[in-house]
């Protein structure tokens, strides 16, 4: 069969990938933007809806509530009707989001925006998953990965001093209604220019080019998710998703900027320029763990090893005192080491069929952002419950995010070992 494939048709596949996947790589920097985006504002939204740290963190729940909502319909829609469809409409509604969490005239309206938000880019995450696994050769996988980490933490860069800046120029209403704006704008070149599969461009698939027999699309949703949530191996790196996941957000989104103006004494700019170190780590993490991850076959050894890390990161970081100037270099590596959630979407896609590399990452996902959006509320109420001191507060309130990473690498030496191939057929 390979040899009635032309070289010309190989190189078409091969040069237009990357215009589909550069957009809805675009996308997803707004996607992270807005994720983590409401730590910088804290102390204005405080101001503008005279709230507390719990209530802050309800705010910042509310995105969370509502892709965890949404990761497993998400993943119906990206294997259901395809990427272009889903990433499209959803685009607009999660503009719609923006804009009016930008006019909120009151709390209630910011909730609303918020959870329209989340509920709008809920599903860019998964269909680059299964545009990755439609458009890109499957040993890639990893590394493919990991450059959706890269524009991920380009979204996070964004987030933190550029964000700053924004809202000192524009305020932060107005940031808040030209992203919406602005979203709007990529969701147009989504709709023109993304292709689910090869074959609407009368191109061979991945399927074809490597001797594997064409998926077909006719899937059926009982089916499908009863194969994935059956699997207990998806569930194991769910469970390790979280302290993972949850780690990433309080570090980059809700809580690090807080964090280091309270226990360090910094102003806004100084901090969030030090959480731009993790976000850095974060970015060198996700491409080098897919790279040496696909490299060497192994997923396991990494995932364990960076569990661990990750663990004595967080004590590091909480109960140690460090100097100033170290912290860029201890916060680059913190972010390198936590990024090593990108590995467990990696394993669930290789336990799973794959054909269901949307439902697969949108379970996981569920339980990544599940903790996402209940634990950091629980840290507001800890922030809050010792206001007197709130250095202590920082201390009990991370004290909770230990527990939970500890759990999750509890759970990462049960992970299934798949040397970089799906193994859901001999499994």
């Amino acid at each position: 069969m390979e040899s009635t494939i032309k070289k010309e048709d190989v190189k078409k596949v091969e040069s237009y990938r990357w215009v589909v996947w550069t957009i809805l790589a675009l996308v997803y920097i707004f996607v992270t933007f807005h994720r983590m985006a409401t730590g910088v504002v804290k102390s204005d939204l405080e101001e503008t809806f005279k709230i507390g740290a719990a209530q802050f963190a309800n705010i910042g729940s509310m995105y969370f509530y509502a892709y965890f909502l949404m990761q497993i319909p998400s993943g119906i829609l990206a294997d259901k009707i395809g990427p272009k469809k889903t990433v499209t409409w959803f685009s607009m509604l999660a503009a719609a989001g923006s804009v009016m969490f930008g006019m909120a005239p009151n709390l209630t309206t910011a909730y609303i925006g918020r959870f329209l938000v989340g509920i709008g880019v809920s599903v860019v995450f998964i269909c680059l998953i299964k545009i990755q696994s439609r458009w890109f050769y499957s040993k890639n996988f990893a590394l493919m990965v990991g450059f959706i980490g890269l524009a991920a933490n380009s979204g996070a860069l964004l987030a933190q001093t550029p964000l700053v800046y924004a809202v000192s120029t524009f305020g932060w209403r107005s940031t808040f209604i030209y992203m919406g704006i602005a979203m709007i704008f990529f969701a147009i070149l989504t709709l023109i220019f993304v292709k689910d599969d090869p074959s609407e461009m009368g191109l061979p698939g991945m399927d074809e080019l490597e001797g594997r027999p064409v998926v077909k699309t006719n899937l059926k949703v009982g089916e499908a998710l009863k194969s994935v949530m059956s699997n207990p191996r998806t569930w194991v790196v769910s469970i390790v998703n979280v302290g993972m996941y949850v780690g990433y957000i309080v570090l980059l989104g809700q809580f690090g900027v807080p964090y280091l103006m309270t226990s360090y004494g910094m102003e806004k700019v100084q901090a969030a320029n030090l959480i731009i170190s993790a976000v850095l780590g974060s970015a060198v993490g996700a491409i080098a763990i897919g790279y040496v991850s696909d490299k060497i076959k192994n997923r396991k050894m990494i995932l364990i090893a960076l569990s661990a890390l990750s663990l004595v990161g967080w004590i590091v970081f909480t109960y140690v005192n460090m100097p100033v100037g170290v912290l860029p270099v201890f916060l680059f590596i913190h972010g390198f080491v936590i990024t090593n959630f990108t590995m467990t979407w990696t394993i669930a896609n290789e336990v799973n069929d794959r054909r269901l590399a949307g439902i697969a990452t949108g379970v996981v996902n569920c339980v990544g952002f599940a903790g996402a959006a209940i634990i950091p509320v629980y840290m507001g109420k800890i922030l809050d419950a010792n206001m007197a001191n709130p250095v202590l507060g920082y201390q009990k309130a991370y004290f909770m995010l230990i527990i939970v990473v500890v759990v999750s690498l509890v759970a990462s030496l049960f992970a299934t070992e798949t040397k970089a191939q799906n193994i859901y057929e001999a499994k």
